[in-house]
């Protein structure tokens, strides 16, 4: 049953990764990131509830839409998160997946997932990011390459910092579109 369900999301995985290079232009459209998190969140919330995980929202009010692709930044949010979810299942302690959203000064969205898992490798959390650079036993190490591809495809930066006490954060930054140039 398990391996027919990682087979289906394997599926799953490569489909969507064929449509994140498939030639043509990503559809675009004003997408609303508080969203796209809370779609995430519902989608996930079974994962987090076997491993005991409280999911914490704080979600900024009135954030302006971003000009994007609704399903690849889908993909992005749920990679991030999983990741979380991945890093807290073998800790003792509390579990904590926190996802915040806000709006900064120079008009971006920004969006945060911390956990309170294993954190960052020391000494190479700049390599987190590279093409099959994992710590996961069973991990591919693209997740977070294609996470930030697709970030930086929207014009948006995708970046790591370790959370204090314990744990990781991902922060996401995207640029708002007040006015969709047609």
């Amino acid at each position: 049953m398990r391996s027919a369900k990682d087979g289906m999301r394997a599926a799953e995985i490569v489909s969507r990764i064929r449509l994140l290079f498939k030639k043509g232009a990503p559809q675009r459209e004003l997408v609303d990131v508080n969203e796209v998190i809370r779609e995430m969140i519902v989608l996930l919330r079974s994962e987090a509830t076997r491993y005991n995980i409280y999911v914490r929202t704080e979600l900024a009010a009135e954030l302006p839409p971003v000009l994007g692709d609704r399903v690849q930044l889908q993909q992005a949010l749920m990679n991030l998160m999983l990741n979380s979810i991945d890093a807290m299942k073998e800790v003792d302690g509390t579990h904590e997946l926190a996802v915040k959203s806000q709006r900064t000064e120079k008009e971006e969205v920004l969006v945060s997932v911390s956990d309170t898992g294993v954190g960052l490798p020391p000494q190479q959390a700049d390599q987190i990011f590279n093409a099959f650079f994992t710590t996961k036993p069973h991990g591919t190490g693209m997740g977070l390459r294609i996470s930030r591809s697709i970030i930086e495809s929207h014009g948006g930066r995708l970046w790591a910092a370790d959370n204090s006490p314990r744990g990781a954060s991902f922060h996401l930054a995207l640029l708002t579109k007040i006015e969709a140039k047609e």
